[in-house]
């Protein structure tokens, strides 16, 4: 994939899921911390293979939570992120299936508040201040 084609497909893909609008939701901005880093990267191929942003409903979150994570269980070292908003504020989980320096939490689940492919592995988490995806930084 060209190094315009996977920008272009992953804004796309942005647009179609509301991505613009839920940014307003919780009060950050689409371009400083979405389009501006994409138009910005330098990566030949998209830094998003294998991974799927997906929008889902969450029966804590009120306006729901945006998920960047794993096409399939992962088997290797993943980073999987959440954007919402909760009673306590903002919050951007960057979580690894690795324990990493600077994790402050950790968390294993089955529900249906979170994507399938997450459920049921072990992930260390950080609420990162920074709202850009860590790909695109």
């Amino acid at each position: 994939m060209g190094n315009t084609q996977w920008k272009t497909e992953t804004i796309e893909a942005w647009i179609k899921l509301g991505l613009p609008e839920f940014c307003q939701k919780l009060g950050i901005s689409y371009s400083e911390n979405f389009l501006d880093p994409i138009k910005n990267s330098t990566a030949l191929v998209s830094p998003f293979s294998g991974l799927s942003f997906t929008w889902m409903n969450n029966s804590v979150i009120a306006d729901g939570v945006l998920h960047l994570h794993p096409i399939q269980k992962p088997t290797t070292p993943v980073v999987w992120e959440e954007w919402f908003i909760h009673a306590d504020g903002l919050h951007h989980h960057v979580l690894r299936n690795q324990n990493f320096a600077g994790s402050t939490d950790s968390w294993m689940g089955d529900d249906l508040d979170h994507p399938e492919q997450v459920n049921n592995v072990q992930w260390y988490l950080l609420n990162d201040a920074d709202m850009r995806p860590t790909a695109l930084r």
